[in-house]
């Protein structure tokens, strides 16, 4: 478990995969920006299982309220096979706690861990061009833009840009 101020971020647990899914699969917690496709529950159980058994590949964890309630997740994954990287995703659950700085907070525990836990170079974070609340995100870690990635996701049926963001373990280390 890794500590927040007002929450704590730990590992998904079995009796948490469809709650979590149902969650993930509210068009509220997708917003305008993610894909309006739904997750099947017996993929979400595969990922799961598959999760829990190496965090190489892939690792989420819940973001927990004072009141046991999950608020969202942060999670992390390899993205380019030669790259020393990995790439954070992260969603609010609830509509009503955005933009209180919970989703800043929970990123910088996640990138603090992973700079301090493996052997990694560099973080990135990517977006929709017009997520400016997660490009906020970005910012307020420490994270530096990088590009634009034209068309790359296809979302709401059209081809969208992708703004790049990443933080290398120089970077953050001057920001401690």
């Amino acid at each position: 478990m890794i500590k927040g101020s007002c929450f704590h971020l730990r590992h998904v647990r079995k009796e948490d995969v469809l709650p979590m899914l149902e969650l993930m699969n509210h068009p509220d917690a997708k917003g305008d920006f993610l894909s309006q496709e739904l997750m099947l529950p017996g993929v979400a159980e595969k990922k799961f299982e598959d999760e829990s058994r190496s965090k190489e590949q892939f690792e989420t964890f819940l973001i927990i309220d004072e009141n046991s309630k999950m608020i969202g997740r942060v999670f992390h994954f390899k993205t380019v096979p030669y790259f020393n990287s990995r790439e954070i995703g992260y969603g609010m659950f609830v509509k009503n706690l955005h933009g209180k700085g919970i989703m800043t907070e929970a990123v910088k525990l996640l990138r603090d861990y992973l700079f301090n836990t493996m052997l990694i170079n560099r973080l990135e974070i990517h977006m929709n061009v017009d997520n400016i609340a997660s490009e906020k995100v970005a910012i307020n870690c420490g994270f530096q833009k990088e590009g634009i990635a034209r068309g790359a996701i296809f979302t709401h049926g059209k081809h969208r840009d992708i703004a790049m963001y990443a933080l290398l373990r120089d970077e953050w280390e001057k920001l401690a």
